[in-house]
């Protein structure tokens, strides 16, 4: 009776919950378990060629395990939500966990491409019950005057060690022990954080959900649905057609009907999917608009390195996963610092800070070549990481500031929901505007390679002449060729060089896309920092 009682589920007391030190182990079990939900999505991108080559994949349909992930783990969001109110956030959570782990090591067994899919989807489904119901635990855990440190430091260390854990464990299991590790190594965690939310997580109240909203589940999935399938198809190489295209057309088509129809719906609905009511607050809408571009430029800078080094500059993948762990660092520390000074300088400060710091390092991408040393790479992602640190977390709470107790757990849904989405859709933003970028910057490199260019007859000599004294005299390859050359080293540093021009317009299209998200990022800065402004007026601090 005694371990019973011990042992409840709705309020165990193993540890006298009024413990100081139970909000905190409730954080680290949260903490743990989103770290391993973002780093099975980053590990994935890590290790996605071997993944490719394993299941005689295209490169299309690979991306879209990835992009997948993303999605459905935002897709899941609201509707986990509304079990979490009828079923209870720890309940939720648990099963959430379970879903997780089980399809994960499933997935790592696959041995054909829809196997993996399906488990992969799957597993998404149980991150994106993980995502809501841990950041909500973590703000019923905390005393009020402690909500906005925890917060930070939650968002800080899961994404921080998510991001850095994730592409390192990516790039050495795949390298050593082969892909399906990154699927297999999260199983160990399993045991852990299920036996302590168990014994230290409270259950929170469980409420009437009311009635299954299945018009806004149907009017949201196709909103997301078709927005996801329109970024990286409408300018894909296989679509000749672009915008005019039947899959363009239609996927716009659908996304405004569904967009219009979830708006209505929801502002009707008794029990709505999304409140979306809270969007009158002025914090909230501006800290999740924030979000959202910020977790663009915080996914699609793994993605981007990842592409650069592996099929730019040939790495290994655990060379590639290696150079990226500063970044998950950086991201780590920063977000662990801003936790520790939102109490003393406030969460809006904090915010702006590191939105500016994230604008800045989005527009120095540009100094990134083909030639930058190993130091360029890793000073740009502890710049960017240390903009996410500062932001992330403090934009959170920023949102989160003006809602009322009851309806904290919707606006905890719409901001992971925000900030999964920019996960799913950063990555497909990116590749939309390289297939702009890519072309412009290739025939620009072209222009410059005329044959009667000075400029490349020197090259090439230079090149023929590294080549002969160090491979030996090449005979020539007789009549002449395309290009009007005799010998055949002639004919390989021309094609090195058009190589080389091909990859340097690859990184430098991915620069033009953190460009423009640097300037979004600016956008909303100002927007941010007017109302700051306005509110201290207000409130009589400056004159």
């Amino acid at each position: 009776m005694a371990l019973k009682h011990l042992l409840n589920w709705d309020k165990p007391r193993v540890v006298n919950p009024s413990n100081p030190c139970v909000p905190w182990i409730v954080l680290a079990v949260m903490i743990l378990s989103t770290i391993c939900a973002i780093a099975s999505g980053f590990a994935g991108i890590v290790a996605d060629s071997s993944i490719q080559g394993a299941l005689v994949i295209g490169g299309q349909k690979n991306l879209w395990l990835t992009i997948l992930y993303f999605f459905m783990t935002a897709f899941m969001v609201p509707i986990a939500d509304k079990c979490c109110t009828r079923f209870g956030y720890k309940t939720v959570f648990f099963v959430g966990l379970i879903v997780f782990f089980i399809p994960n090591f499933i997935a790592g067994l696959a041995s054909n491409y829809w196997v993996m899919l399906i488990f992969r989807c799957l597993s998404a489904v149980g991150a994106g019950a993980i995502f809501p119901a841990s950041l909500t635990l973590v703000d019923h855990s905390f005393p009020k005057e402690k909500k906005t440190v925890a917060i930070a430091i939650y968002v800080a260390l899961a994404f921080g060690v998510g991001t850095g854990g994730g592409t390192f464990l990516g790039g050495y299991l795949t390298d050593y022990f082969g892909w399906r590790w990154i699927y297999f190594i999260f199983l160990f965690f399993a045991p852990v954080v299920l036996i302590l939310n168990w014994i230290f997580v409270q259950e929170t109240e469980r409420k009437s959900a009311g009635p299954f909203d299945f018009w806004g589940t149907v009017f949201y999935a196709g909103a997301v649905g078709s927005l996801v399938t329109w970024i990286p198809n409408v300018k894909a190489p296989w679509n000749t057609e672009g915008f005019t295209s039947t899959l363009a057309i239609s996927t716009t088509v659908i996304f405004f009907i569904s967009l219009i129809g979830l708006i209505w719906w929801e502002k009707r609905a008794k029990s709505p999917l999304l409140n979306l009511s809270l969007f009158g607050i002025r914090p909230f809408i501006l800290g999740n608009t924030a979000i959202f571009v910020v977790a663009v430029t915080f996914f699609s800078m793994t993605m981007s390195l990842t592409s650069v080094f592996e099929e730019g500059l040939l790495y290994s993948k655990y060379r590639a996963a290696l150079l990226q762990v500063p970044f998950g660092v950086s991201i780590g520390i920063f977000g662990a610092m801003s936790g520790l000074l939102s109490p003393k300088i406030g969460v809006r400060i904090l915010a702006m800070i590191g939105m500016v710091i994230t604008a800045i390092s989005c527009f120095t991408m540009h100094s990134i070549t083909i030639q930058s040393s190993h130091g360029s790479f890793i000073w740009l992602q502890v710049f960017h990481g240390a903009g996410i640190g500062f932001a992330l977390g403090p934009l959170t709470a920023l949102a989160l500031k003006r809602i009322q107790p009851e309806n904290i757990g919707q606006a905890v849904v719409i901001v992971t929901l925000f900030r999964q989405l920019g996960g799913s859709l950063g990555p497909t933003i990116m590749q939309f505007i390289q297939y702009f970028r890519y072309p412009f910057h290739l025939l620009r490199f072209g222009e410059q390679m005329q044959l009667n260019s000075p400029a490349l007859e020197n090259h090439l000599e230079e090149s023929r002449i590294f080549l002969v004294e160090n491979a030996g005299s090449i005979p020539s390859v007789g009549a002449y060729g395309q290009e009007g050359f005799t010998e055949a080293a002639t004919f390989r540093s021309f094609d090195q060089l058009r190589e080389y021009a091909s990859i340097q317009a690859q990184i430098l299209s991915i620069n033009d896309a953190f460009w423009l998200l640097g300037w979004a990022v600016v956008v909303i800065s100002i927007v941010i920092g007017f109302f700051m402004i306005r509110a201290r007026i207000k409130e009589g601090r400056i004159s």
